[in-house]
């Protein structure tokens, strides 16, 4: 039986390979900068805080990507380490070769609502294991292309799609999602 589940995609803070040349894609260990662990950390807690989901009395465990940008976010931001649980199936996508080519991935999302295929896929897995109940979390720090796809997958007409930046949030947001 399929299930209704609200949840929150939280994007990460600035990550070092962010601030260095925007496309932090395949950086997997690049840190977050001061500003994310300091200025954006304190206000995705507030933001949080606001939703009665204050990570230092939060009860259940959240999920991250293995990316360590996604990670340290959830630990500034004021959740415990053991309350984290690290998977694969949120990961940024692997644009790598798109951004060698020269192609902006962020403007071939906006003007041709392009998602990578790998990433589509993995959100639609996603999804069915939120509506399967496989995934029981409320909060899932992962990556911005990540949330487009799973955006662009529930084509959901209650996110609006900006004309510069699509589906993908701006950093250290919150996007609440109904799946």
């Amino acid at each position: 039986m399929l299930r209704m589940a609200e949840i929150l995609l939280v994007r990460h803070c600035q990550s070092d390979a962010y601030k260095r040349n925007f496309a932090a894609f395949g950086n997997e260990e690049s840190p977050l900068t001061e500003k994310g662990r300091t200025v954006q950390a304190d206000e995705l807690r507030a933001k949080l805080i606001d939703r009665v989901m204050d990570p230092a009395v939060y009860p259940r465990r959240v999920m991250a990507s293995t990316l360590r940008r996604t990670k340290e976010t959830a630990t500034c931001v004021g959740f415990s380490e053991d309350a984290i649980d690290v998977r694969p199936e949120i990961n940024e996508s692997n644009v790598e070769g798109e951004i060698l080519s020269g192609i902006n991935v962020i403007q071939k999302h906006t003007q041709e609502g392009w998602v990578p295929e790998e990433t589509k896929k993995r959100a639609e897995r996603f999804i069915g294991l939120i509506r399967s109940g496989s995934f029981d979390y409320e909060i899932y720090f992962t990556h911005g292309l990540f949330i487009a796809s799973v955006l662009t997958v529930l084509d959901s007409p209650d996110h609006y799609f900006d004309e510069k930046r699509g589906y993908i949030p701006l950093q250290a947001s919150i996007t609440p999602v109904s799946i």
